[in-house]
Order: structure tokens, then sequence, then C-alpha cells
């Protein structure tokens, strides 16, 4: 498991340690350096996949764009040293490089063991984007390699190819949704999600979004493609009776696949790196996200989420609260940005096994409370 990550002179940040845990959440305002955490793991993994043993830092490539070297140098940087460190439970490895006017191909030296952290990187790695799976015709088929590794692509292009090669997989069920929530009568949500099967267990958790929905997808023959239908169950509808296109259902329940497709078929010992899940989402699905994310943690997966949504944070605080998993398990960044160098600070508060926090720095989370102060205020 990853344990640290260290980042020197890479983008915003100068010189940080930022611990990792079983579900990492990164929180801050927007520029604050939040995904240069993100992006310093994805761009370890691109330069692996350019060469084994990590011999050149690729800036521009398949998982991240990031430009050239002067565009992750940190500004007020004192060398030419940009330096990615991971520390793993069974050891370290520590990438630097020298920056380069005008390259996008950084030369470096690795010092440490590059293995310990290859099967994080290799076995079952996603990069799920905020800009990703959108209402379409018609969605991509994955290419072979794809298809065998199970990759979704950075977009989650692939997810609905995934879902119709594998809607028969079995789900573990420590991952399964809550059938207690009473969004739908049990009977409607044993005809909705009767199983712990891949295609069930979506369903299930696209309650909390949009009840007695259930999605289909099938191969388009002869056009290299898959399309994505969503029915509706109810007291007086036949879930057969009619299939509805996903630019007719609403934005979120196709936007949310690739983040669910993803928390429940990523293997255990899998990392996954998850941007703003949240996004185009209604409270209760966000909340349920937060759930998601917990139980895909406990189960031996290791989720590193950036968010802006309180209440992904409260659902992982209240699963916390519930027993889902150990409060020791979550670590929580802060991210700020001094406005006068530029420089990222990250301030760590510890999550309480009573789904409380040790502190609560300004900027955290805390509009809702400023805003009921003002209201509240004679």
């Amino acid at each position: 498991m990853l344990e640290n990550l260290r980042l020197q002179n890479f983008k915003s940040i100068r010189d940080q340690q930022i611990p990792i845990g079983k579900l990492t959440v990164l929180a801050g305002l927007n520029g604050s350096g939040k995904s240069t955490v993100l992006q310093s793991l994805a761009l370890f993994k691109q330069s692996l996949d350019a060469s084994p043993m990590a011999e050149q830092l690729v800036l521009r490539g398949n998982l991240v764009e990031l430009g050239r070297s002067e565009d992750v140098q940190f500004e007020g940087a004192k060398s030419d040293e940009i330096v990615i460190e991971l520390r793993t439970s069974i050891g370290s490895v520590r990438i630097v490089s020298t920056a380069m006017p005008k390259a996008d191909t950084l030369p470096t030296r690795c010092e440490g063991d590059i293995s310990v952290v290859t099967n994080k990187m290799f076995d079952g790695f996603q990069f799920i984007q905020a800009d990703r799976l959108t209402p379409a015709k018609q969605y991509l088929q994955a290419s072979t390699p794809h298809q065998k590794s199970g990759w979704l692509g950075c977009r989650g292009e692939f997810t609905v190819d995934y879902i119709q090669r594998n809607p028969d997989m079995k789900i573990s069920q420590r991952r399964t949704f809550p059938r207690s929530e009473g969004i739908l009568p049990e009977g409607l949500l044993s005809q909705v999600a009767p199983t712990d099967r891949l295609l069930d267990q979506i369903a299930g958790w696209l309650q909390q979004l949009s009840p007695g929905v259930r999605p289909r997808a099938s191969a388009v023959e002869l056009a290299d493609a898959t399309s994505l239908r969503f029915e509706y169950t109810g007291t007086k509808v036949d879930s057969l009776s009619h299939q509805y296109r996903p630019t007719n259902v609403g934005f979120g329940l196709t936007y949310s696949l690739p983040i669910i497709v993803a928390c429940l078929t990523a293997k255990p010992g899998a990392l996954l790196l998850l941007e703003n899940p949240e996004a185009h989402l209604h409270p209760r699905g966000q909340s349920a996200l937060g759930l998601l994310l917990v139980r895909c943690a406990a189960d031996g997966v290791q989720v590193i989420v950036e968010t802006h949504s309180d209440h992904i944070l409260n659902g992982i605080r209240i699963a916390t609260k519930h027993g889902e998993i150990a409060s020791d398990a979550i670590a929580i960044h802060f991210f700020s940005r001094n406005i006068e160098n530029g420089e990222t600070s990250i301030i760590s508060p510890q999550l309480l096994p009573n789904g409380r926090f040790t502190e609560w720095p300004i900027g955290f989370f805390d509009e809702w409370t400023k805003a009921l102060d003002e209201l509240l205020d004679d």
C-alpha cells in the first residue's frame, strides 16, 4: 500500500509530504494544488509505461498532458531538480528529474527499488478524470489489451463497453449498495437490483440518484461501439415497456457510471485516482458516493479522491461513525495556496471514530456554517 507521497519543486508545491491512507481525500479551493497530487501519481505511471525503470519523466502522454518543463517546475525553485518520491509498506522509490527549458521529456535518475510500486501502477490502476463520460448515441469499445486489463479510460470512455462485456461479474459483498435506505419498496428494489452481479449493483447504487432506474448496455454490431439505455421500474410501470437515451434521463446518471464501475470492480490492492466524483449529482447521490468510496477502500482498494463536496465528505464521516472503516485508515488533506509566493501548503485534520475532526481549518467545507451564521444573525 502507498503510505506517503513527497513532491519537491512540482507545480505549486515546493516541498510537501502527503500521507496516503486506504482512502485519501484531497480538499481545498480551486488552484490550490489538489490536482497536483493526482497528476504526480499519473505522471509516475505514465513514465513507467514509457520505460520500466522510469528513465524519463514523460510530461505529455495518455494519462496527463502537463506541457513542458517550465509548466511543472515550481516557480520559486532554488534548484533544477523535480522530485517525486513514493513510500510503500515494503520500501520507497524516488525519481529525480532535471528541468530543461522547453522540454516535455526530462531525464531522470531512480533512487530505491522501482518494483515496490510496480503492482500499484499496473495491476488494476484507474485514473477517472473530471472531464469524463457524457450522454451520447454510442460509446467506444476498448481495445483487446484494455479489455484484458479492465482499463476504463481516463474519461471513463470504455465504461459502457466494460458493462456490456461483464454484466454478470460478481461484486464483493463489502461493496454492495445499501438496501436499507428505503428509497424503493423492497419488492421494486428486488426487480431493479436483485443480485450481486455488476449490472444489478450498478442499478442499486444508481437508486440514490434516480429511483427505479436501471442501465442497459449493448454492442452495436459492425460499428466497434456500444450503446447505453436506461429503463425505469415503478408500481405501475413495466420496466421493459420503454428504454430511454442517456440524453433524456439527466446528465448525472451517465457521468457517474465510470466512478461507480471503477469502485465496484477494482481488485484488492489496486489504486484508484478519482477527480470530482460528485459533479452533476444531487446531494443524496453525493453522500451515497462517499459511502461507496468507503466500502471500496475497506475492501482492500486504495482510493485517492479529489472533491469539492461536503456531501461526499459527510458520507465518509457517517460511514466511519457506523464502523464501515477505521478512522485511521482515512487521510484528509486541506490544500491552500499562498497569494504572495504561489506556494501550496497542506493541513491534515485527523478524522476521529465518531466522524468528527480534531481541527477544522478556515475554508475547509465551512461555507454552510458561514451562511447559517449570517442567516441567524439579527
